[in-house]
């Protein structure tokens, strides 16, 4: 029997320098300069509820197994740099809950449950800031200002679903366009900066930013699929949820194009009062045209994209890791 791959086995060549960017993230709530006010104590509290929640730190490794792959072993660098990702990917994670009026993240109750949007908001920035301080201590200038790209591609992602919510016309450009910025970017990132940091030449930084781009859109595509595909029990919410919140995803627009067109755009248009009736026409209109497969059929094309990337990298564990992880975001949760 094949043993399934987990995130330990994936993370196991960059194991110490992934708990020093743990390490980090964690102690930045310790950190209140001696003149602040008294009540910061506040803000040490706010931070430390925020940054302690565990995540998947598939960012982080990346940038680290990206930066090793050319028989460097992790220095000080990559560790700011990967510590640098997970912070923006944290940040980001806060102020989208603030959009969503979201209750809790991974169990725990959010920054803007617990203190309103307004703090919540600033939190979000603050932790911004500071991984922006963690880039420039590389003191790399390609990598802030790729860095300095990547937020405004996270924040472009967010304005574009916000814009295109609720409206019958989007497109499958206006959607790779909008997954690219809001979860693409970030993985580009990632890999480019740990290859940058390795040494690699600018064909191999080329090719691992192009890794990053296929596992992030994978990664993205995949979960607007499991929107559809899990029951309530197993999301902790409805089946079609980002279609009841008005976002047109993968197997909706195809599913448009291939029959579900008025029991989508119906939805779409109808008084808030009716939805909860419609929302399920529309969630078993779509999986009846096909489009569940045809979009586990682009995810899975992202994936053999990615590994393709990495057909010219040197053999190592490192490598084997990448190839670990494309196999990991296919099979997770499917």
């Amino acid at each position: 029997m094949v043993e399934a791959i987990t995130q330990e086995s994936i993370y196991e060549p960059v194991a110490d320098g992934l708990q020093a960017v743990v390490d980090e993230i964690a102690s930045i709530a310790e950190r209140t300069p001696e003149n602040t006010p008294e009540n910061a104590e506040d803000l040490d509290a706010q931070l430390g509820h925020v940054l302690a929640t565990p995540g998947k730190r598939v960012r982080p490794a990346l940038t680290l197994l990206a930066s090793r792959l050319w028989g460097h072993g992790i220095d000080e660098r990559a560790i700011k740099m990967a510590t640098a990702v997970e912070l923006l990917h944290i940040a980001t994670l806060v102020h989208d809950d603030t959009v969503d009026h979201a209750d809790t993240r991974r169990g725990r109750q959010t920054a803007s449950n617990l203190w309103g949007r307004n703090v919540a908001v600033l939190i979000g920035d603050f932790i911004f800031a500071t991984s922006a301080m963690y880039v420039c201590d590389t003191n790399n200038i390609r990598l802030v200002r790729r860095f300095a790209e990547t937020i405004t591609e996270l924040a472009r992602g967010e304005l574009n679903e916000i814009y295109t919510a609720w409206r019958p016309g989007v497109t499958l450009a206006d959607y790779n366009q909008r997954i690219y910025d809001k979860t693409a970017s970030l993985f580009c990132t990632a890999a480019e900066s740990g290859a940058v940091l390795g040494e690699g030449d600018d064909e191999s930084v080329e090719n691992l930013r192009g890794y990053g781009y296929s596992i992030g859109m994978a990664y993205q595509v995949y979960d607007d699929l499991l929107d559809y595909r899990s029951t309530s029990e197993e999301l902790g919410k409805p089946a079609g949820h980002d279609l009841g919140e008005g976002i047109l995803t993968l197997p909706a627009i195809i599913a448009a194009r291939n029959g579900a067109a008025d029991e989508i755009y119906g939805f779409l248009d109808a008084p808030e009062e009716a939805r909860g009736d419609l929302l399920p026409l529309a969630v078993d209109a779509i999986k009846q045209t096909g489009a569940m497969e045809k979009t586990l059929q682009v995810a899975n094309d992202y994936i053999e994209t990615a590994v393709r990337s990495l057909d010219r990298i040197p053999p190592s564990d490192s490598l084997d890791s990448l190839l670990a992880l494309a196999e990991y975001v296919q099979t997770r949760n499917y």
